[in-house]
């Protein structure tokens, strides 16, 4: 048994020992020692390990100062998800890139002013590299907790973390619950690179980083919460069902699926039926699935459900209800809008105002891809880009579209509704391309006159 003793001082603490400090990983080796310190001195005892984990082991000559344990994050946390500024499936794909100091421990024993923060700061500074070479990427963000009714949280306020907040007093208990325990507690972070909030909220991630996403996992967390799921469905009640037969999903369950994965980011109907897979039960219920006699959701529709569903469906009325919902509910868009097309179902063109950043769409239309008639009466694409321009507030946005919109009508209808764009042009738009040619010098139609004219200097 670990005695006090083993690590106490037989005297005062050495003089210079702060600068006399080593960090190391633990070894398998090292565990059961150091579960033993964990049960015998710190208030949650011993760690129950899960996912990827990095113990840190502080010593002066060879004697265990102080232990760090690092872990998974949580799930979710409102207040550091919103520090951090990412979406729903940012935080689901780029989960690992955030680490939790699960257990911190200064022994009783070797205790001194200042030690603490030291211990964390060593600890701070080895973890991404440390990190790398166990599991081949980087983390960008560490978050701990303290106890607000027994820790000030000085050690990791003197260590430059930032405290963002509380938690509301719940704990996981099982992967669709959670228990209210009503212990608050203190959320700290501390950025492990200095540009780590514009980096998870970026389209791309620098190699180090990127390793540590998974594309491939659907998304859990549904982009809406549950007052805004219900007022969703509430409006696709009423989308005409066309089906004759086998209506054992709702049409409104059906199709707030379908717009979840929209909003999620999914560009085509086998990623929106992968998503459905991947919905927690209480999700389902949300979404309006039927249970069973013993109250379980059923199963994720097939995608030859949600496949006959939209190749019967009226879906303009879909679309309308849809485009109709966002804007009176959401609020202002994004300041960045790309014009896309996403094909829902094979036959059916749904053209979209998305958010640059998510992909999730915050318009929608839908067009036919190719006109039926001669004289165009049909809705093609560029008819339905003008109609939803037309319908959107664009007030300072900035439009994004690809080559086939680059029309002067178009340019004209987004500076109408107080945006800005960028359209693509090719050489084959030689009109458009000859007005770029004769602006002044080097001066560009991307960038103002004084920015163009330093970059002349400068050659």
């Amino acid at each position: 048994m670990i005695q006090a003793t083993d690590y106490a001082f037989t005297s005062d603490p050495p003089t210079g020992m702060l600068q006399n400090l080593t960090l190391r990983v633990a070894e398998p080796t090292d565990y059961a020692e150091t579960d033993a310190l964990f049960e015998r001195e710190h208030y949650l005892g011993k760690v129950k390990r899960s996912g990827d984990g990095l113990l840190q082991i502080v010593e002066h000559q060879g004697r265990i100062v102080a232990l760090l344990d690092w872990g998974p994050c949580a799930l979710k946390l409102a207040d550091r998800d919103e520090w951090i500024g990412w979406n729903g499936r940012q935080r689901a794909d780029r989960r690992a890139l955030v680490v939790n100091n699960r257990r911190f421990l200064v022994l009783s024993a070797t205790r001194m002013p200042n030690l603490a923060s030291r211990c964390l700061s060593m600890g701070l500074k080895s973890l991404p590299g440390q990190w790398a070479k166990s599991y081949g990427y980087k983390p960008l963000l560490a978050e701990t907790f303290t106890d607000i009714e027994q820790f000030e949280g000085t050690c990791y306020k003197a260590s430059n973390w930032i405290a963002v907040g509380q938690t509301k007093g719940f704990k996981r208990h099982r992967a669709d619950y959670y228990e209210y325990h009503g212990r608050p507690k203190k959320l700290w972070l501390y950025p492990l690179h200095p540009q780590c909030r514009e980096l998870l909220q970026s389209i791309h991630l620098p190699e180090d980083y990127a390793r540590a996403v998974n594309e491939q996992s659907p998304e859990r967390d549904l982009p809406l919460k549950k007052k805004q799921l219900e007022s969703l469905r509430e409006v696709l009640v009423r989308v005409p069902d066309p089906r004759k037969s086998n209506r054992s999903f709702p049409i409104s369950s059906l199709l707030s699926l379908v717009a979840m994965g929209l909003l999620a980011g999914c560009t085509s109907l086998a990623e929106i039926q992968r998503y459905g897979q991947f919905l927690t039960h209480t999700q389902r219920v949300w979404i309006g699935w039927p249970t069973d006699k013993n109250g379980k959701s059923r199963k994720a529709p097939s995608y030859s459900a949600l496949y006959n569903l939209l190749g019967k469906l009226d879906a303009h009325a879909y679309a309308r209800a849809l485009s109709g919902w966002m804007q009176g509910y959401l609020g202002e868009l994004p300041r960045a809008l790309a014009l896309d097309g996403k094909y829902v179902r094979d036959q059916v063109l749904t053209l979209c105002l998305s958010d640059h950043e998510t992909g999730a769409p915050v318009a929608v239309a839908v067009a036919d891809e190719k006109p039926r008639t001669e004289d165009n009466k049909t809705d093609g694409e560029i008819t339905v880009s003008k109609q939803l321009y037309r319908k959107t507030p664009l007030q300072n946005a900035i439009i994004t579209c690809d080559a086939l919109h680059d029309k002067q009508p178009i340019a004209q209808l987004i500076v109408e509704q107080g945006a800005d764009y960028f359209q693509q042009t090719k050489d084959a738009r030689r009109a458009p391309m000859k007005t770029a040619e004769k602006l002044d010098g080097t001066r560009t139609p991307f960038l103002p006159a004084p920015l163009t004219k330093a970059m002349a200097d400068m050659k």
